[in-house]
Formats: structure tokens, C-alpha cells, sequence
């Protein structure tokens, strides 16, 4: 969707110089903990204080380049306190960010033209970036790589230190996330700081609460994914997150058994391999508290398997690069489904509180519970459109409803089960 450079005049009057509540209230949850640990880079521990201060001073630097909120920062990283830093620099200063992973082939080689199509945009790598890119790009910033252009770092630390107000406003691109799907092309999905707030849980079940100190969940999914957003929710809530890069589900498992790990979030491929892997019955999991899954379909044999093995602490998510939260299938759902309802096993569970979802025919006609048909969706944290790209965003946004492609049906108590994809 195209994003036009607009008067600062312009920008008031439609609600730009409203303060994000998303930026503001991640950034006071992240000061409140300046005596832990906030990230845990193999032996390296940052702390929460630290981190807020480095973001700080990235941003600082990048506003001295002359980086306003009409820029972007297009990030090719691994899992790494530089990229969580980079991304909370891009979200003071109002720029929208753009993350790629560096240990995805398909990222790496879109990663030269998504950095073009972002323009005007500074395209900002880590030390695993900048291996997988293999050379630098013109005008290209490093964080802390010798010889691979800029060194952004260098820049930061000459910059004042202490605490800055966030710049983000509400209708700010606060992101934009590029689809990692195998049935279209790569598009990004726009998400101003307005929608970046998601409501996971219900009224009666409270707000998230804050984590005791030592508390560790364990990022090994891309932080460039719905990881990122993930880590960013248990931080501002105190949890000290440990990175790990590549997937390895032994190592995953002896990890979460020796640091004593309490929550991992895995995709649904990942979740599935975890689930098979022979030490899984010999691996003390007494830590955990939680384990998200989703992000793609899961046998029913497998959610079987691992609610057999973890207990009651599963929970599987759907959710899209265009509305990053949609359904939950919930811990008591898990529960319900090894005893009395194994239908629900199949299912992805019920629309998060501010999701609407509609099951339609080919004319748009609303279909009732039981039949299947096109999964269309609405929320106030869906995307506003595509980035530069307005004939796919009047596709997909008919009416103010997203048009998933996705075929499924919904039953009487609301449970969404997914049945494939439409075809072309």
C-alpha cells in the first residue's frame, strides 16, 4: 500500500500526533525491571537497563542521520540483543521496521529488495546478517561488524545516554511483516503502532501479570516473526528471554531441562519435530508453564502425543503476516480434547476477544455454523493494507474484512477449524 509523504499539518489532523499507547506502554514496562536480566546471549546477559539505554542511543544516532518517522529499518538479524535493540530504536523514533531473519534462505535472498522497496529506508544488519548477505550493500549499517559498512554501534556510543520519551505517534508504521508462505507472492503487511496492541486474553481472565525474577522463556523461533512480538510482551512483563539461533529439537529440550526454561513459542513445523524427538519421554520438562504452538496446521496425532507428554500447559494460535493474532485453542481446550472432545483437536480454538470472523460463500454471503467456506476477518489489529502494492490491498480488504483464502467452518460454540486454502 502506498504510503504518500504527507504535510506534518496534514498528519495532525488525521490523528498522527496522538502518542502510541503501544510504544509508550512498552517502554515503561521495559524500565521497570533496570536490576535483571532482560536478554541472555549465550554467556552474554543483557540487562534490562542496558537495553533500554542502547535502543536509546541507536535511536539517537539514527535521528542524527536525519531519520524521521516517514523512514524505515529494514533489519536482516538473527536472534540477537542487536536486533530486539534495533527494533525498540526503530519503535522510539516512530519508523517502521522491517524484519528478516537471517537463518531464512528465502529472507536472505528477498533482502536486497526489500531493503529497495522500503525506500527511503536504512537497511541495518548484525553479525549474522552480515554473514548470510556475504557482502555489503551500498550505505548499508553494521552493529559492531568490522569492515561490513557503517558500524552503527560506533555511532550509538558517541550519542548522550539516559531515557527517551517515544517519538512513535498512532497512525506511524510501526511495521511492516512479509509474508513466509509458499502460495503467493512475498507482500508486506502494513501495521500502524494503533494496531499493534492484540487483547489475548479474555475479560474475566485478567491482564498479563508481572513475571517473578529468573523467570526465562526461550526465543529459538525467528525474533523477525511473531517470536519478536512474543519476546517483547514477556519482557515489558519481566521475563528474562534466552536467544537461541537454528532449530535443533534435541538441543532444544536439553536446554529447557538445564536452564530451567518456563515457556517456548514454536511453529507449528518446529512444535511437530519437539513432539517426535526420541529424548522427549527422558527429558526433565518440569520447568515449563507454557508452551505456545501454531502458526501453520498440526496433525491431530501430534497434539494427542503432546498433551500426553507436557500436560495442561499447550496452546495453539492461528495467525497471518496481515493480522498477527487471530484464534486461541486454549490450555482447558487441550484438556477437554484428551478427554470428552477430541473433535477439538482439529481445531485452531475460538476468535481472540476482538476478532470478528465470518465464514463466506463465493458471493460473499454469510455462511452458517457448520459449513465451510472463506475465512474472512476483522480487528483493530489487522493490517491497514499492503506496502505500495494497493490493487493486492482492495483483494484482500473487501468492506473493512480481511480475505484470508483460507477455507474453513465454525461451530456452534465458535471453535475454527481450518480445511485448506481457496484455489489460484
Amino acid at each position: 500500500m502506498a504510503e504518500p509523504r504527507r504535510s506534518l499539518l496534514t498528519e495532525e489532523r488525521t490523528g498522527r500526533g496522538e502518542p502510541s499507547r503501544y510504544a509508550a506502554e512498552l517502554f515503561e514496562g521495559l524500565r521497570r525491571w533496570p536490576g535483571r536480566t532482560a536478554l541472555r546471549d549465550g554467556d552474554r546477559l543483557v540487562g534490562f537497563g542496558e537495553l533500554v539505554e542502547q535502543s536509546s542511543r541507536i535511536a539517537r544516532a539514527l535521528e542524527d542521520m536525519g531519520m524521521t518517522h516517514r523512514e524505515g529499518v529494514v533489519c536482516l538479524a538473527g536472534n540477537s540483543p542487536e536486533h530486539v535493540a534495533v527494533r525498540l530504536a526503530a519503535h522510539l523514533l516512530g519508523c517502521r521496521f522491517v524484519p528478516l531473519h537471517a537463518g531464512d534462505p528465502a529472507d536472505v535472498a528477498a533482502a536486497r529488495a526489500v531493503a529497495a522497496e522500503q525506500r527511503p529506508a536504512v537497511f541495518v544488519v548484525d553479525r549474522r546478517g552480515a554473514a548470510a548477505l556475504g557482502a555489503p550493500e551500498p550505505g548499508v549499517l553494521s552493529l559492531g561488524v568490522p569492515g561490513f559498512g557503517t558500524d552503527l554501534s560506533a555511532l550509538a556510543a558517541r550519542m548522550p545516554g539516559g531515557p527517551m520519551r517515544p517519538r512513535a505517534r498512532e497512525q506511524d508504521v510501526a511495521l511492516v511483516a512479509y509474508s513466509r508462505g509458499t502460495t503467493g507472492p512475498r507482500r508486506g503487511a502494513v501495521h500502524r503502532f494503533a494496531a499493534m496492541n492484540v487483547v489475548w486474553r479474555r475479560p474475566h481472565e485478567g491482564e498479563l501479570g508481572d513475571f517473578p525474577a529468573g523467570v526465562t522463556t526461550l526465543a529459538v523461533s525467528p525474533l523477525a516473526g511473531n517470536g519478536g512480538e512474543v519476546a517483547l510482551m514477556l519482557m515489558r512483563a519481566g521475563c528474562t528471554v534466552m536467544l537461541m539461533n537454528g532449530f535443533d529439537a534435541g538441543r532444544v529440550l536439553a536446554t529447557v531441562a538445564a536452564e530451567r526454561i518456563t515457556s517456548t513459542y514454536l511453529p507449528a513445523h518446529r512444535f511437530t519435530e519437539l513432539v517426535a524427538h526420541p529424548d522427549l519421554d527422558r527429558t526433565d520438562l518440569s520447568s515449563l508453564r507454557y508452551l505456545p504452538y501454531g502458526n501453520g496446521p498440526v496433525p491431530a496425532s501430534v497434539v494427542r502425543r503432546a498433551v500426553a507428554a507436557f500436560g495442561p500447559i499447550l496452546s495453539q494460535n492461528y495467525v497471518s503476516s496481515e493480522i498477527r493474532a487471530i484464534s486461541l485453542l486454549r490450555q482447558e481446550d487441550h484438556r477437554a480434547a484428551a478427554g470428552p472432545r477430541p473433535e477439538l483437536l482439529a481445531s485452531v480454538g475460538q476468535p481472540l476477544p476482538a476478532v470478528d470472523v465470518r465464514v463466506c460463500g463465493p458471493d460473499g454471503e454469510r455462511r452458517p455454523a457448520g459449513r465451510s467456506g472463506e475465512i474472512r476477518l476483522r480487528a483493530p489489529h489487522m493490517m491497514s493494507g499492503y506496502w505500495r502494492d494497493p490493487a493486492a490491498t482492495r483483494r484482500a480488504l473487501d468492506g473493512g474484512w480481511l480475505r484470508t483464502g483460507d477455507v474453513g467452518r465454525v461451530d456452534r460454540e465458535g471453535y475454527l477449524y481450518l480445511e485448506g486454502r481457496l484455489p489460484g
